[in-house]
Formats: structure tokens, C-alpha cells, sequence
């Protein structure tokens, strides 16, 4: 089982990654499924831990109960390939609730990076509305502290310049996912 983990800031452009990486594999014939993370807790109210307690003892994620639910069906139809897309801001973290969901999955974590002013003028695009100038901030503090993080053990892919297809063909070789084309 294989996760293609792509994380970055709010705004960086991991759901249009996500997005051509899919239709690239496609193209190809490559089985696999994608999985918006903020999908997996978009839930009001918040679950409580003792409610969660209930359903999967010892969990306090709705996201990792979520995300075994999805996957088990997956899993079923036959596929063992897993493109998320998430922040991440504690990747540790993160990485317990996702194995906690997938025990034998192997996690290919890419951080994408940009520049500030690609990173404003991918938000200006995306946001709009009275949230607009607290998503950019928070955007800017993520992408800030991501980039004072070591990156050991992950793929960093600078987006600046470059199309959502010369990224994903990029990121797909990488992760050896898609052949040399």
C-alpha cells in the first residue's frame, strides 16, 4: 500500500496537483484513488473524543476513522495506490492518524513550496469573501514555518513557474508511479 502525501501551505496548489497527478495516472491506466484530507473532518459540531471513543476506541480523529472507512472500500475494489493532500503543519501527528487508518501503508510525503508572492497571487485566485485576508495570513505563517522545517525524509517541489502537469509528471517519476514519458 502506497501514499503519495502532498502537503504545503493553504493556497500552494495541492488540490490542482492532485487533480493532474489523477488524470496522468488515468491516462496511463494506473489504478489508484485520491483523498481530499479536509474532507475527512468537515464535520459540525466537532465529534467529541468520548463520542469517537465509541465508534473506534482509543482514537480521538474523526479524519483516521474516516479515512479507514474510505479506504476499506477501496482496499476492496482492489487498490493499493493513495494520493492525500493536506497542510499538515504536524507531520508526526499526522502521520500516526493516517497509518492508524492504514497500518501496512507506505507514506511518500512531497511538500510543495513557493515563493510569497506566488503564494498571494494563487490566494488572491481562491479567495474571496470576509475570510480572504485571515486565509492569506495564515497561509503566509504556514508556508513560513514550513520552510524553517527539516525536509529529510520528503520530496520538496518548488511550483513556482512550472504547470500543474510538469509538477505532476514531475512528482509521478519521482515517486516512481509513472514511467520516463
Amino acid at each position: 500500500m502506497q501514499i503519495v502525501l502532498i502537503t504545503g501551505p493553504a493556497g500552494i496548489g495541492k488540490s490542482t496537483l492532485c487533480w493532474e497527478m489523477s488524470a496522468q495516472l488515468a491516462a496511463e491506466g494506473v489504478a489508484h484513488a485520491v483523498i481530499e484530507t479536509d474532507e475527512l473532518d468537515r464535520v459540525f459540531p466537532r465529534p467529541r473524543p468520548e463520542d469517537l471513543e465509541k465508534h473506534w476506541p482509543g482514537t480521538i480523529d474523526v479524519s483516521s476513522i474516516n479515512l479507514a472507512a474510505i479506504w476499506s472500500t477501496y482496499q476492496a475494489l482492489g487498490h493499493s495506490r493513495l494520493i492525500m493532500s493536506g497542510v499538515m503543519m504536524h507531520l508526526a501527528f499526522d502521520r500516526r492518524w493516517i497509518l492508524a487508518a492504514i497500518p501496512d501503508a507506505e507514506i511518500t510525503v512531497v511538500r510543495l513550496a513557493a515563493t510569497e508572492p506566488t503564494i498571494l497571487a494563487r490566494l488572491a485566485q481562491r479567495e474571496v469573501g470576509s475570510g480572504a485576508e485571515e486565509q492569506t495570513e495564515r497561509s503566509l505563517r504556514q508556508a513560513r514555518r514550513m520552510a524553517e522545517e527539516d525536509s529529510a525524509g520528503m520530496i520538496v517541489v518548488h511550483t513556482d513557474g512550472k504547470t500543474p502537469e510538469a509538477l505532476s509528471r514531475a512528482v509521478l517519476r519521482e515517486v516512481g508511479w509513472l514511467g520516463n514519458g
